[in-house]
């Protein structure tokens, strides 16, 4: 199964805020822009599926701190099977804390696994509850 392409998820964001989106440099998934006065940062991991049923993505600090700087934050996971959720990333942030961040490379990070209704932070037992939308081929 495929993953949606990030494009996909640009075009939507843009009609959706009636904005335009350009890529931040050197970041292949985060994008910004502004929308009625008000900035604007989407980031658009992907993920496949695994045996036990879900899919996982890592966030960076800088990711995370080039999210939490804008006044719309935006995380659209692209899933295998033509799944995207989006999640109004400042909802989502509220389970993030600086102590269940990992330190295995050079970024400190933060483990998310997405399952077909909700996301869960590694280190936090809450679930943070999503619906797909799923993207016609």
């Amino acid at each position: 199964m495929s993953i949606p392409d990030k494009n996909i998820v640009v075009s939507t964001v843009c009609k959706r805020y009636n904005c335009s989106l350009s890529n931040i440099i050197r970041k292949k998934i985060l994008y910004h822009g502004v929308s009625n006065g008000k900035s604007i940062v989407l980031c658009t991991p992907e993920s496949r599926l695994h045996p036990q049923g879900h899919g996982w993505f890592d966030l960076t600090t800088k990711q995370v701190d080039l999210l939490d700087d804008a006044d719309i934050a935006i995380l659209a996971v692209r899933l295998e099977g033509y799944k995207i959720y989006y999640v109004d990333f400042k909802q989502l942030r509220q389970l993030i804390t600086p102590d269940m961040s990992l330190n295995y490379s050079e970024d400190e990070k933060w483990r998310f696994y997405i399952w077909e209704n909700y996301i869960k932070v590694r280190g936090k037992d809450k679930k943070f509850d999503i619906e797909p939308e799923f993207v016609s081929i």
